[in-house]
């Protein structure tokens, strides 16, 4: 935001083009994390390894089947790749991003939830310690993973106006 001194003047933030940079910038760094051979695009068997990465984190807490697991997989991936080329490409994934999160208007969590407290799946509890690439890519898979869950929801609200004005 740019507000320009003491004058009178008004700047103007508009939620719903932050919410479009914030889905390139995700999608760029989940691409970074999710593409392990880094072919520029994520094929179902990387996005595979990131899912079981997930589901090992989190199989102490919870309980799920690996066909359910896998349809879920299955159902993400053929969100993700639209132009159905067998890869998820960056661009693909912004795409899904800004269609996934919360409609004009929409209040609430962000698409993905609220980030989880304490350091990321499989960490150890030393903050210093950077996550793996592995622990990061089964957190971008949950994140998508939360997103679709949202999106199938179908939540809908009003549209309303997606700026605010700052008059300084």
């Amino acid at each position: 935001m740019s507000v320009s001194g003491v004058s009178s003047s008004t700047s103007s933030v508009d939620f719903t083009e932050m919410r479009k940079k914030m889905a390139d910038m995700m999608a760029q760094r989940m691409s970074k994390d999710l593409d392990t051979d880094g072919n520029g695009s994520i094929s179902k068997s990387e996005l595979g390894k990131a899912s079981q990465a997930a589901s090992s984190s989190t199989s102490k807490s919870n309980s799920t089947s690996s066909s359910s697991s896998t349809s879920s997989q299955d159902e993400l991936f053929k969100a993700l790749d639209t132009d159905g080329d067998g890869g998820v490409t960056t661009s693909e994934l912004s795409s899904y991003l800004k269609e996934a999160g919360p409609s004009d208007g929409a209040h609430g969590a962000p698409p993905a939830g609220s980030p989880p407290s304490g350091p990321p799946p499989g960490s150890s509890s030393d903050a210093k310690q950077a996550p793996s690439a592995q622990q990061r890519g089964a957190f971008a898979y949950q994140q998508l993973a939360s997103a679709l869950q949202m999106s199938s929801s179908g939540s809908s609200s009003s549209t309303t106006n997606n700026s605010i004005s700052v008059t300084s």
